[in-house]
């Protein structure tokens, strides 16, 4: 597993791998799109299946990268 994002220039220094799960119709994609592109809209769609986003992030000198995945809210209990 390689620590470079990228082209290689880049050291990730942590990797965070974080799955939004709830009913459906709570604000699950408005969260990832909030956190991850700064963004928010009221004309929402359902998500059909997964997304996921990525974000990289420096915190205390270090690079962390954060995968957020964002479930359909449809999953068996």
């Amino acid at each position: 597993m390689s620590n470079y994002h990228g082209d290689f220039s880049q050291k990730i220094d942590y990797v965070f791998k974080i799955v939004l799960i709830r009913d459906s119709a709570v604000g699950k994609s408005q969260l990832l799109a909030r956190f991850s592109r700064n963004e928010f809209s009221l004309d929402s769609k359902a998500t059909i299946g997964v997304e996921f986003q990525t974000k990289m992030m420096v915190i205390d000198h270090k690079n962390v990268k954060a995968q957020i995945w964002d479930t359909a809210g449809q999953e068996r209990k």
